[in-house]
C-alpha cells in the first residue's frame, strides 16, 4: 500500500534539485562525463545526495515527495514500499517510458522496448529474453563466451604482461569481448562502432534539449543491422528474431554493456580491497563444478555500492490512486537508487562489501535492493552480465591477484563514488601478492 503524498516546501524542492537531480544529470544519464565523475568523487557529491535523501525522509516520513517543478512535477520516492509497488506495477500503471527517457533514447534507439507502449512492450520484450536468457543460471552459449573472455583478457594480453590495468586498457578488451559476444568474431575489430554510438549517447545526455542527429542515428542502426545479419550462430544477435526494431534493441545492449564493464572493473577493485572475498572467488573460479554464484554476488555488490543507473525513472501512464488521492497520468516518478542501495535502515553496514546480501536473488525491491531494477522492468541481462563478469574475474585471477589500487578504498566505509576513469590496478603474481598482505 502506497504511503500518502506530501508536497516539498520550495526550499526542499530546490535542495533536492541542487543536491540530487542536478549532480545525477551532470554525471550523464546515458553516458558518463569524465569531468563530472571526477568532481563527484572529489567533492563527495553522491554522499551529499544520500544525506539529502535521509534529511527529506526525516522531515516528510515515508511519503512520496511531490516536487512542484514548473512544467514537469515529479514524485521523489522515499520509502522502499513505494519503490516495490512502482516497480512491480510496471508497465501498467507505471510506464517505463517517461518524457525524459523517451527524448534521450530516441537519439540512438527510437524503437527500443524501454520507450515503447505497453502493447509494443508485449511484442518487444520477448525478443530480448530469447537472446539473453534471463531465467537461465548459465547462458546456453556460456562455453563460447568463456573462450572469448580467455582470448581477450589472457591470450591477447600476454604480450603486455600482467602489468597495470587502467580503464582504457580494460575498456578496449571489454568492448572487443562485447562485439564478439553480440555479433561474433568478425566484429571484434570494428573499432568505429562504439565511438559512433557514444557520440549519439553524448547528445542523448541532453535529452530533448539537443536536436537529434538523424543521419548519424541512421548510420548507427544500419551498421548494427548489417552486423546482426551476418552474426555468428552463437552470438546474441543471431538469437534475436529478425524485425524492423531489432537494431534498436541491440543498440541498448551495446549501451548497457558499457555500464556492465564499469561494474566489472570496479568489482576487481573491490577484490583488491577485500582479500578474504578475493580468495573465495578464486576458490570458486578454480572449481569447474561451481556456477559462479559468489562472483555474481560480488558483481551485484559492485552495482549496489556504485550503481551505474542511479536514477530509475517511471511515469504514471494513467490516473493512479496513491494513498487517498489521485495522481494524474503523465507525472514523473524518480527512484534515486544510491539512497536505497545504501539505506542504513534496511541494510546493516551498507557501506562495506557484503556479497551475502544477495543470497535471496538479484532483486529484493521490498528492501530497496534493485541494481537491475525489478518486476516486469527487470533488466533482461540481469543473469548474463554477472556471468560475463565472473568469467573475466576468473580469467584474471588465474593470472594473479588484483592489487595496488590507484584509488584508496577504505574497506570499513567505501566512498560513494568510485571514478573508474582514474582507477587502475595491478594483476600481481600470487606469491608477491601474499607477501605484501
Amino acid at each position: 500500500m502506497a504511503h500518502a503524498i506530501r508536497t516539498a516546501s520550495g526550499a526542499d524542492a530546490l535542495r533536492a534539485a541542487a543536491r540530487i537531480i542536478v549532480p545525477t544529470v551532470a554525471k550523464g544519464a546515458v553516458i558518463r562525463r569524465p569531468l563530472a565523475e571526477r568532481a563527484a568523487a572529489r567533492f563527495a557529491l553522491d554522499e551529499k545526495a544520500i544525506e539529502t535523501m535521509h534529511a527529506l525522509r526525516r522531515r516528510y516520513g515515508g511519503a512520496a515527495l511531490r516536487l512542484g517543478f514548473p512544467l514537469r512535477p515529479q514524485l521523489l520516492l522515499l520509502d522502499a514500499a513505494d519503490v516495490e509497488r512502482v516497480l512491480l506495477d510496471t508497465p501498467v500503471p507505471f510506464a517505463t517510458r517517461s518524457v525524459e527517457k523517451a527524448a534521450a533514447l530516441q537519439h540512438f534507439e527510437p524503437g527500443n522496448v524501454l520507450i515503447s507502449t505497453p502493447e509494443e512492450r508485449r511484442r518487444l520484450r520477448p525478443l530480448h529474453e530469447v537472446a539473453l536468457c534471463p531465467r537461465d543460471t548459465v547462458h546456453p552459449c556460456a562455453d563460447r563466451f568463456r573462450a572469448i573472455v580467455d582470448d581477450e583478457f589472457v591470450t591477447r594480453q600476454a604480450e603486455r604482461g600482467r602489468g597495470r590495468w587502467d580503464w582504457p586498457r580494460f575498456a578496449t578488451a571489454w568492448f572487443r569481448l562485447v562485439r564478439r559476444v553480440v555479433f561474433g568474431d568478425a566484429a571484434a575489430g570494428d573499432e568505429g562502432l562504439q565511438p559512433l554510438l557514444n557520440r549519439l549517447r553524448g547528445r542523448a545526455n541532453w535529452s530533448y534539449l539537443m536536436p537529434k542527429d538523424r543521419v548519424g542515428r541512421a548510420r548507427l542502426l544500419a551498421r548494427i543491422a548489417h552486423l546482426a545479419d551476418s552474426a555468428d550462430a552463437q552470438a546474441l544477435a543471431a538469437r534475436m528474431p529478425e524485425g524492423e526494431e531489432r537494431a534498436s534493441q541491440i543498440a541498448q545492449w551495446l549501451f548497457a554493456f558499457d555500464s556492465a564493464g564499469m561494474a566489472t572493473f570496479r568489482m576487481l577493485a573491490l577484490l583488491a580491497a577485500y582479500p578474504q572475498h578475493r580468495q573465495r572467488l578464486s576458490d570458486e573460479a578454480a572449481n569447474p563444478d561451481r556456477a559462479g554464484d559468489f562472483a555474481r554476488r560480488c558483481l551485484l555488490e559492485s552495482l549496489r555500492l556504485w550503481p551505474t543507473v542511479p536514477a530509475i525513472l517511471r511515469e504514471t501512464g494513467e490516473d493512479v490512486l496513491w494513498g487517498d488521492e489521485i495522481v494524474p497520468a503523465g507525472i514523473g516518478i524518480m527512484i534515486y537508487a544510491p539512497f536505497f542501495l545504501r539505506d542504513e535502515l534496511r541494510i546493516p553496514q551498507p557501506h562495506v562489501l557484503q556479497p551475502d546480501l544477495w543470497l535471496a536473488g538479484d532483486a529484493v525491491p521490498a528492501r530497496g535492493l534493485i541494481p537491475f531494477s525489478a518486476g516486469a522492468g527487470l533488466c533482461p541481462a540481469h543473469s548474463l552480465v554477472p556471468q560475463l563478469a565472473a568469467m573475466v574475474a576468473a580469467a584474471l585471477l588465474a593470472e594473479g591477484q588484483p592489487a595496488d589500487l590507484s584509488v584508496r578504498l577504505d574497506p570499513h566505509r567505501l566512498q560513494g563514488t568510485l571514478d573508474h576513469y582514474r582507477l587502475s590496478l595491478s594483476i600481481t603474481a600470487r606469491a608477491a601478492a601474499q607477501s605484501s598482505e
